[in-house]
């Protein structure tokens, strides 16, 4: 932005592309007859009194804009914020939903971890003990398949203990006491 000097208003005038009038005076600073333009001018009048003579709008290339215009575009696009709050409001509950079904949920992960642990465990005793005892015994499938079982009933663990129906502490403490399990929460 470039102050300008009031001698040379009307040349000063042509050049801008926006004029931005802010004075103290009491009466119109700027009227139609200061503007020759060639081009476009937007008038930002901040002024209290106005310090832009209406009259600058019969000029077709001017627009006008004045502090209670920008005030009363400040209301409206209030307006508008104000009628999304309850679509914000929505938003925030599912998430927060969301977030507290996702907690609730983390209460049982330490318990399904060490039973994962628990069931490899097992399964990497009895690969080694079946690759003893069996020939040619097929290790790469055996872990396969043992992985999948391991991954399958651990699935059936965590869904039982998101289920409504149960009471999750006792289904933890009764998993945990069935494969002796030791969580770092115990």
């Amino acid at each position: 932005m470039v102050v300008k000097d009031y001698a040379n208003i009307q040349s000063e005038i042509a050049q801008s592309d926006i004029l931005i009038v802010a004075t103290g005076a009491q009466h119109p600073t700027i009227s139609k007859e200061l503007l020759f333009l060639k081009k476009p001018l937007l008038i930002l009048d901040l002024s209290i009194p106005k310090n832009v003579s209406e009259d600058v709008t019969k000029n077709p290339m001017v627009t006008l804009v004045h502090l209670d215009n920008l005030a009363s575009v400040t209301d409206k696009t209030l307006q508008k914020r104000a009628q999304q709050i309850p679509m914000a409001e929505a938003i925030i509950h599912e998430i927060m939903t969301d977030f507290n079904n996702w907690a609730e949920n983390r209460k049982f992960a330490p318990t399904i971890k060490a039973l994962k642990s628990k069931l490899a465990e097992i399964k990497a005793g009895e690969i080694d003990f079946q690759r003893k005892k069996i020939d040619n015994f097929n290790e790469e499938q055996a872990e396969i398949i043992s992985n999948r079982i391991i991954q399958k009933i651990t699935t059936h663990f965590a869904n039982h203990l998101k289920s409504d129906s149960v009471s999750t502490p006792e289904s933890v403490e009764l998993i945990k006491q069935v494969f002796q399990l030791s969580t770092a929460e115990s």
